[in-house]
């Protein structure tokens, strides 16, 4: 029986594709922290995804060639659990906290891969990557400053969903290599789609004053939305399905230690946004904190030989 070709790594493409990705991602993250004062997050996944679906399925019945088919479903379906609580412990944060600092605290995602990837899947890290991994760690304390009057819970969610993301984006590599990227961003919105018709009912049953005034995003019920809100709601289901084959496709095809190193043009990206949006600048100590994980990102970057 002759053995099946392994994937060839494209690097460039690889980086091209996870920069525009974040870059897009950014974007959307922003739009969730608008629309959070006005919907909550179970109504905006049943809506999104509803829009989302209906663009995937043609995608993939008009896709030329064979039609893609799922290879591994137990994969996918891991794949898109670990994404779901992902974005679950990020977008509830973002109402309670400025969005640079949920970037940076998110942007330990590399840092997890890169370690994850040394101990779970046997990818080489010299001891200047050990070093930048350090330095990216204490980045993050510097911009969340434990224990200090600024500090709040809230920041430690971006981080338990950098977990999340690392361990997907580690998934995508070793186990769904093969799966076609718009079956992936499929999977995801199933997700997205079940979670929030779930937690959308749940709410509707057990809702209660009091939980809804202090967490409206994850406890309130559904809201009339305006045109505006719907439009906003519209670009944001697009650009996802636009972000989430990129990072796919970015992943599968390039070393994941090294995309997520250029996974970190996020934290520019999101300052930038929150600039524009929310008239969000930086204090000192995230600019050092943000500083000191990007110097992280390029030790990461120059031990690996690509």
């Amino acid at each position: 029986m002759k053995a099946t070709a392994e994937p060839q790594d494209n690097i460039l493409q690889g980086i091209s594709l996870i920069v525009g990705a974040v870059f897009l991602l950014a974007l959307t993250d922003a739009l969730v922290k608008y629309l959070s004062a006005s919907m909550s997050l179970w109504q905006l996944y049943v809506i999104a995804s509803t829009l989302s679906l209906p663009i995937l399925f043609g995608l993939i019945i008009g896709h030329s060639g064979p039609r893609p088919k799922v290879k591994s479903h137990r994969w996918v379906a891991i794949r898109s659990l670990l994404l779901l609580l992902m974005w679950i412990a990020y977008y509830s944060a973002l109402p309670l906290i400025p969005l640079s600092v949920a970037a940076v605290a998110i942007y330990t995602t590399p840092l997890f891969i890169a370690v994850l990837a040394a101990f779970g899947a046997g990818e080489h890290l010299s001891r200047q990557a050990w070093l930048g991994i350090l330095c990216g760690f204490l980045g993050v304390v510097v911009v969340l400053r434990p224990g200090g009057e600024t500090f709040t819970p809230a920041t430690l969610l971006p981080v338990l969903a950098a977990l999340f993301y690392a361990l997907a984006m580690l998934v995508t590599r070793h186990h769904c290599q093969r799966e076609h990227p718009l079956l992936l961003t499929l999977g995801l919105n199933l997700a997205f789609l079940a979670a929030g018709s779930l937690f959308s009912l749940l709410v509707a049953i057990n809702s209660t004053a009091s939980l809804a005034e202090h967490a409206p995003f994850l406890f309130a019920g559904w809201q009339p939305l305006d045109a505006k809100a719907l439009l906003i709601v519209g670009a944001y289901a697009l650009l996802l399905i636009i972000v989430n084959t990129g990072v796919a496709r970015a992943y599968q095809i390039a070393p994941s230690a090294l995309i997520g190193t250029f996974d970190y043009a996020y934290l520019i990206f999101a300052s930038l946004w929150g600039y524009l949006l929310f008239s969000e600048v930086p204090d000192t100590m995230t600019w050092l904190g943000m500083g000191m994980i990007l110097m992280a990102g390029v030790m990461v970057l120059r031990q690996r030989r690509v």
